[in-house]
């Protein structure tokens, strides 16, 4: 009874905390990707009308194949390149993704829930290594120093090194973005899979 009782706690716990690992990524043109058996991407260049210069970089998702949407876009004139990559919760067999582009000096990640066929963006952030530790110009941030879990409803992006951080989803039309240095540790975004809220915890 009690190897009964210890087995149930272990259980409730990796449901509690489980993590998102890295699955496999897809570099700039890569065409109907999938991360599942039935969650598929592919990106295009669109022009949105019949000037052939006004153009976009836009992100699909399907699910089994089918309805093809358009989720996200991207303005060409600051883009250099993107990659695709995918976090898998095998406990929950929900996925987090990754679109990550670079800009001139740093990249951008705009991140999405996936889970059932649905689909949820989650945000866009602006992360870079600080810039005054490492004097890049451009100051990348590795996927391998972001960790995700998820504890109950809530899933939560840790970083491993400093940090340089944007919100582009609030600060992309104001005048002057906002960036804030973090170190090691001291940044937890924080995603509620029911309400869809964002919250940023600061130690």
């Amino acid at each position: 009874m009690f190897f009964i009782f210890l087995l149930f706690l272990s259980v409730s716990y990796c449901q509690a905390d489980s993590e998102f690992k890295l699955q496999e990524s897809f570099t700039d043109k890569w065409d109907n990707n999938c991360i599942s058996k039935t969650d598929c991407f592919y990106s295009a260049f669109i022009s949105t009308d019949d000037d052939i210069n006004d153009l976009y970089y836009i992100l699909y998702y399907s699910h089994g194949n089918e309805n093809w949407q358009a989720i996200d876009s991207i303005d060409p004139s600051g883009f250099y390149n993107s990659t695709l990559y995918s976090f898998q919760n095998e406990i929950t067999n929900s996925y987090i993704v990754l679109w990550k582009y670079e800009s001139e000096y740093n990249p951008f990640f705009y991140t999405y829930y996936i889970n059932e066929g649905k689909i949820l963006k989650i945000g866009e952030w602006g992360i870079s290594v600080l810039a005054i530790e490492y004097y890049c110009e451009y100051c990348d941030y590795s996927i391998e120093d972001i960790r995700i879990h998820q504890k109950d409803d809530e899933i939560e992006f840790s970083f491993l090194k400093n940090m340089d951080f944007l919100n582009f989803s609030e600060d992309r039309y104001r005048d002057d973005w906002t960036w804030t240095s973090y170190q090691a540790g001291d940044l937890i975004l924080s995603f509620n899979i029911i309400d869809g809220t964002l919250k940023r915890i600061e130690r």
